[in-house]
């Protein structure tokens, strides 16, 4: 998953790569992880985004584009409502000069 974060990549695909029924992946990795496969893809998403934020000035644009969100405004929400605050806030907060 960390190598493909930019790739949009479906359950099928992550099943299919682990030589696994979708249905006997998804129980396999929610027993493992907690998350369904899709919800820790995300999360690694919004991870990545939080490095990009804190130690870049790339757009919000750009970094979605580059995490395999084609639109910035689903990104932000995604982003939001995984860590509770709107990207730009998140950037304010903690920005390191890049």
């Amino acid at each position: 998953m960390q190598k493909r974060i930019g790739d949009v990549i479906s359950l099928n695909e992550f099943a299919s790569f682990a030589n696994l029924s979708v249905s006997h992946f998804s129980v396999l990795f929610r027993s493992k992880t907690g998350y369904s496969p899709i919800e820790y893809f995300n999360h690694l998403k919004i991870q990545k985004a939080c490095q990009y934020l804190t130690f870049t000035k790339m757009s919000i644009k750009e970094m979605a584009i580059m995490l395999g969100v084609e639109d910035q405004y689903y990104f932000s929400r995604m982003f939001s409502k995984l860590m509770d605050i709107p990207p730009t806030e998140y950037r304010k907060r903690n920005m390191v000069n890049a």
